[in-house]
């Protein structure tokens, strides 16, 4: 929760719109999240694989939208220079 929490950060300082592809991105977060607590709850041996690929490809991948989406929504509220 507190990741989500943190992931919506941006999207507020964009002004509360959010694109169809942050969408997506947080439908498939759900998803991820989902097969998570299906294969924990089941103690499924697939399950230290899917952490692993979570936290080597997913979690690197979402601090750097994260990082780029930020950036652009402070670049938009900066004043020009001039």
């Amino acid at each position: 929760m507190i990741a989500v929490a943190l992931a919506c950060l941006p999207i507020f300082a964009s002004g509360a719109t959010i694109a169809r592809w942050e969408g997506a991105l947080f439908l498939s977060y759900y998803a991820a999240y989902t097969a998570y607590l299906v294969l924990a709850t089941q103690q499924h041996d697939a399950l230290p694989a899917f952490s692993a690929a979570m936290e080597t490809f997913v979690l690197p991948l979402t601090a750097v939208t994260l990082g780029v989406v930020g950036w652009r929504a402070w670049r938009e509220r900066r004043p020009p220079r001039g």
